[in-house]
């Protein structure tokens, strides 16, 4: 007889309940993003009668992100303040305490934490690349839309830099993944990440905001702060931002405009040279990242040591009991399954 499976019915209890708390929050973020998509173009057509100029996208663009991102996750963090209350005293602010980790380790590990991401996110294309020639599928990244306007510019600055990296740290990492945490280490930290990668519903952020997101877990697990994640995610953010905001000076509608048209890159050396600069700087950068990642495996494995917790459960045990929240497992297909439609040129 499997004892394991009958051990601690209330620790299980306890795991379904905060997984059905981070579903609830999970689907109240898909509300306010919905319902902002449905509502805003109609109030902002009271203004702007022109629905298909440049200056009506910028409008709907900007005043999207700042309902979904001040407006949208502060209501979620409010919600979360509520519906918790009775089980924990769970503060927001306490996720902005300096980290425990020593300074170098920290640099270390932020450094880690970003080359992880790029050589996952390279892993994927090829991957999806591969899938694309075997099936004969040509699947749809999700659009963002920005131009070389002040407007657009301001809009890309402030939402995709700043806003992100704070409230969707916040979100995760300080809300969510600080929610079950405490139920065990790697596998919350795994689930945590691969919920991320799947909030994106863009199959091609998937893989690699699902490596940054169980890298950024790590990194609050090792220094109870999210001031290094969201350092980490701040950087990224701005090297996606700097290259959109590049493309759109250059004159060209989007990066994939650039790849399905190689032609266009030997009528603009600018465009070539910035290009290859930007492609001899990656690999050099993930070369230096594999070499100090395997390094850091060798001689410092005491740094992916994590502090048990219930271990009366083993880490799969609680991966299933936590996925096993029905709740949860539905959340999970949808983000799935809302991935899978925008992969195969569903618009939503």
């Amino acid at each position: 007889m499997n004892t394991e499976l009958n051990t601690n019915p209330d620790l299980k209890k306890e795991i379904r309940r905060d997984a059905g708390i981070n579903a609830i929050l999970l689907i109240g973020f898909w509300i306010i993003y919905f319902s902002a998509s449905l509502i805003l173009p109609n109030a902002i057509g009271l203004f702007v009668r022109d629905k298909y100029s440049d200056l009506f996208e910028n409008i709907f663009v900007l005043a999207f992100y700042i309902i979904l991102y001040p407006v949208g996750f502060s209501l979620l963090f409010i919600l979360f303040r509520k519906i918790s209350k009775k089980y924990k005293d769970q503060r927001l602010m306490e996720c902005f305490k300096k980290p425990q980790t020593p300074p170098g380790w920290t640099v270390k590990w932020i450094f880690l934490s970003i080359g992880a991401t790029y050589a996952a996110a390279y892993i994927s294309s090829i991957l999806f690349a591969i899938l694309e020639l075997i099936t004969g599928v040509k699947l749809q990244e999700a659009e963002f839309s920005y131009d070389n306007s002040a407007l657009g510019t301001f809009t890309t600055i402030i939402s995709v830099p700043i806003f992100a990296p704070i409230f969707e740290e916040l979100f995760f990492r300080g809300t969510i993944y600080r929610n079950v945490r405490n139920y065990g280490t790697w596998s919350m930290i795994i689930i945590c990440g691969i919920t991320f990668g799947l909030w994106h519903a863009n199959y091609s952020q998937f893989l690699f905001a699902s490596v940054m997101g169980i890298f950024s877990c790590f990194l609050y697990e090792k220094t109870k702060s999210v001031i290094p994640s969201m350092i980490v995610h701040f950087i990224i953010n701005s090297i996606g931002a700097a290259t959109m905001l590049l493309i759109g000076q250059l004159g060209i509608d989007s990066k994939n405009e650039i790849t399905a048209n190689p032609e266009m890159l030997m009528s603009n050396p600018l465009v070539m040279i910035i290009m290859m600069l930007i492609g001899f700087f990656m690999i050099a950068f993930l070369i230096t990242w594999l070499i100090l990642m395997i390094a850091e495996i060798i001689e410092h494995k005491e740094s992916f040591i994590l502090e048990p917790k219930n271990k009366e459960i083993s880490g799969g045990k609680k991966l299933i009991t936590y996925l096993s929240s029905p709740l949860m497992a539905a959340t999970m297909i949808a983000m799935l399954a809302l991935t899978v439609y925008r992969a195969l040129g569903g618009k939503f």
